[in-house]
């Protein structure tokens, strides 16, 4: 069983660093080696899936988790790889053995934008705040207890419980604070890397340490570009994990900015359906539209209380973290709203003329195009034919198609498939 040990996390740090600055550029940016050619997007999902011998993994691609009591709320729901996206800084919990409490004030190795200049780590907080530190407010803890700026900083016991046999976990963080091209604010975009050991920002998200005052950037702070060649330059597998954009409903993400990630690299690999009670589908269909391939992620966020709790159940032939990331990255997965087993897709396939999905239950099916909802079934299958035959049929006025099973046990769970692309 493979998992990320602290070792494995070290190496791919140095990897990092040792592959400088990625692909992109920006106003004011130096021009930067072109990132390695890679396959676009698979327009043909679940193609290599054996369905008869499958494994699904629940994870989440976007789930904060920064005590034991989160993760427990984690592997109650039965999720079987871990990879926490939590933030200030927005670095990886993984191996989540190696989390003390301050661990990432202490052991701070990443880069930091300072006064708009991109500054290699290691940082040691405790002697970079000493100069002011008789001006940060003592009660600032009692305030802001999960950012809290007491000092200097200890470190801490263990946060985390070793996890029980059998649960993978792989890097991933919640990066933000980017750059547009123009030097602007890109406002409300939040990046998660599942499989990338890439980190950066700082602790001291409120300022309540003083750092933002004299000039650290709490995030990114770079160019959007360049950011997320950093997170794929830092990728675990060259073949497997990615990109995703976050929460786009929540933030009012600029549309156009979504197309230009999308086409930034194929490794950008889709956006967040649900999130916390926010549904993307109009943005989802929206893209797919374009006929761009954009998976879709379902995650809780912060909700993990909630009976809405976003899951990416992963399609694998091994339970392995290598073939979980190839699973997201052939976009071999599908959502369900609640993730508590109560419905699972049996086959979802498309041979270049009929889409097709099963599952274990009864459901109400929807398979949705460019053109809206074209077909509705009840039972434990649907299938539609793309109709080739006259000037408003055909796969080129339907762009994608996608399957949406609601069950009929009164569970209330929805399973969502990833898009075919109808032509290419």
């Amino acid at each position: 069983m493979a998992k990320i040990t602290r070792r494995e996390f070290a190496c791919f740090a140095a990897a990092v660093a040792a592959a400088g600055n990625g692909r992109a550029a920006g106003r004011g940016l130096p021009a930067l080696p072109d990132a390695p050619r890679v396959p676009p997007r698979n327009r043909r999902p679940y193609s290599g899936v054996d369905w008869s011998r499958v494994i699904r993994v629940k994870t989440t691609s976007h789930g904060h988790c920064k005590n034991q009591a989160m993760l427990d709320k984690y592997l109650e729901r039965g999720l079987g790889l871990i990879t926490m996206s939590n933030y200030y800084p927005s670095a990886p919990w993984c191996p989540s053995s190696k989390m003390t409490e301050n661990y990432w004030r202490l052991h701070h190795d990443h880069a930091v934008m300072v006064n708009g200049r991109r500054v290699e780590g290691p940082f040691d907080w405790n002697r970079i705040i000493a100069p002011w530190k008789d001006t940060i407010d003592p009660k600032a803890g009692e305030r802001k207890p999960s950012w809290y700026a007491k000092y200097p900083f200890v470190e801490g016991k263990k946060v985390f419980k070793p996890l029980p046999p059998g649960v993978l976990e792989a890097p991933n963080a919640e990066h933000h604070n980017f750059l547009l091209e123009d030097g602007s604010p890109a406002k409300g975009l939040h990046i998660c890397s599942p499989g990338s050991a890439f980190a950066s920002g700082t602790f001291d998200a409120h300022n309540l340490a003083k750092t933002v005052s004299h000039g650290y950037n709490y995030g990114s702070g770079e160019f959007w570009g360049t950011a997320v060649d950093r997170m794929l330059a830092a990728l675990v597998y060259k073949d497997g994990g990615g990109v995703t954009i976050n929460h786009p409903s929540w933030t009012k993400l600029d549309r156009g900015l979504m197309l230009k990630m999308l086409d930034h690299d194929p490794r950008v690999l889709g956006i967040e359906v649900q999130e916390e009670g926010f549904n993307s589908e109009t943005y989802w269909d929206w893209a797919l539209s374009t006929g761009r391939q954009c998976f879709g992620f379902f995650v809780p966020d912060w909700g993990i209380d909630k009976k809405l709790f976003g899951v990416n159940v992963l399609c694998v032939a091994e339970k392995t973290v290598h073939a979980c990331m190839k699973a997201y990255r052939e976009g071999n997965f599908y959502g369900a709203s609640i993730g508590l087993d109560a419905m699972a897709f049996t086959r979802i396939a498309f041979d270049g003329k009929t889409v097709t999905a099963a599952t274990d239950k009864p459901a109400r099916f929807e398979v949705i195009t460019a053109r809206g909802v074209v077909k509705e079934a009840k039972g434990r299958e649907v299938s539609w034919t793309v109709e080739k035959d006259g000037s408003r049929q055909g796969p080129g006025i339907h762009v994608f198609a996608r399957v949406k099973a609601y069950a009929a046990d009164g569970s209330e769970e929805v399973l969502f498939s990833q898009p075919f692309m109808m032509e290419g």
